[in-house]
């Protein structure tokens, strides 16, 4: 039994701020080895593009846009925004699923380092930003050569051994780390605010399976994610309990975004769109979580 505490900013030094699910241990792996990622940016930090760096406070609410199986249920919603003039930001095979329903993406974010994934980028849209991780693959990065507007941003803290020595010798140390998080819409959250953006309105961001679906499209990567047994509840109000079924890298992403709104929730607006795991848990604010902690021991977040 996991206990979500409530996730408002606290600003008491007793209060461990990573600490958002009692109970709960899920160590996040990346699905890349380091010396596989140390490689892909010694290459792309030696290309010329620019690094994205901290930008005066923006207006514009932002639609960020994941792959999860509620992006059919929300289309109407996320419509409407875009319509009404909301920016639309993608990340991975979200790029795709907005085009085939005339929704053009304002930027489309990317960290996975895999060289397949270099499909993201394609095809190229007329005035779209690309912001791509320094750690994505040559592959990613060849598809975008000439498009005029592509920037790059560090998935790396200040003490990754691995990356900091990389980037430090090419910037002389004057890159801007980007952390947050163990999936791409989490790190994509950190570069829009970075950039200054404030208002966010997530769509796709589920952190569970929906009808069996792990995203609202195709995904061979995650074909073979296991699915485990999640109840939500709050103490008190039994009639508020729901199942679900998630993968480990859902639970994470959950623990992710929780310690996010902990430690920076004030200084954003954030608006979950759907009914998944995230959703309900924010809406529920303090909760109970239950799963087979047995059947899933072993298992590993390798992120989205």
């Amino acid at each position: 039994m996991t206990t979500i505490t409530p996730c408002a900013h606290s600003a008491s030094p007793h209060v461990d701020p990573l600490k958002v699910l009692e109970g709960f241990e899920c160590d996040g792996v990346i699905n890349t080895p380091d010396e596989g990622l140390a490689a892909n940016v010694a290459h792309s930090i030696t290309l010329g593009f620019p690094q994205i760096r901290p930008r005066a406070e923006q207006k514009d609410r932002v639609c960020l846009v994941g792959g999860g199986p509620s992006l059919e249920d929300t289309f109407d919603e996320l419509r409407a925004l875009y319509f009404e003039g909301a920016k639309v930001v993608t990340v991975n095979g979200a790029y795709h699923w907005c085009l085939a329903r005339n929704i053009r993406p304002s930027a489309q974010i990317v960290l996975d380092a895999r060289p397949e994934n270099a499909r993201f980028v394609d095809p190229a849209v007329p005035q779209c930003r690309y912001f791509l991780a320094s750690q994505c693959a040559p592959e990613t990065w060849a598809r975008v050569e000439g498009r005029s507007q592509v920037w790059i941003w560090h998935a790396a803290a200040y003490d990754n051994e691995s990356l900091k020595p990389i980037l430090d010798a090419y910037y002389g140390g004057n890159w801007m780390p980007t952390p947050g998080g163990t999936t791409v819409v989490m790190r994509a959250l950190s570069v829009l605010r970075m950039m200054g953006f404030l208002r966010f309105d997530l769509f796709g961001v589920d952190s569970c399976f929906v009808g069996g679906k792990h995203h609202a499209y195709p995904q061979a990567e995650n074909e073979k994610d296991k699915a485990f047994d999640v109840t939500l509840s709050s103490p008190g109000h039994p009639e508020l309990t729901r199942a679900f079924r998630c993968a480990p890298w859902h639970m994470k992403q959950l623990e992710c975004f929780l310690q996010t709104i902990r430690i920076n929730g004030h200084t954003f607006l954030l608006n979950v769109h759907g009914d998944g795991l995230l959703a309900y848990a924010l809406k529920l604010g303090a909760a109970t979580v239950e799963w087979d902690a047995a059947a899933t021991d072993g298992e590993r977040s390798r992120g989205e």
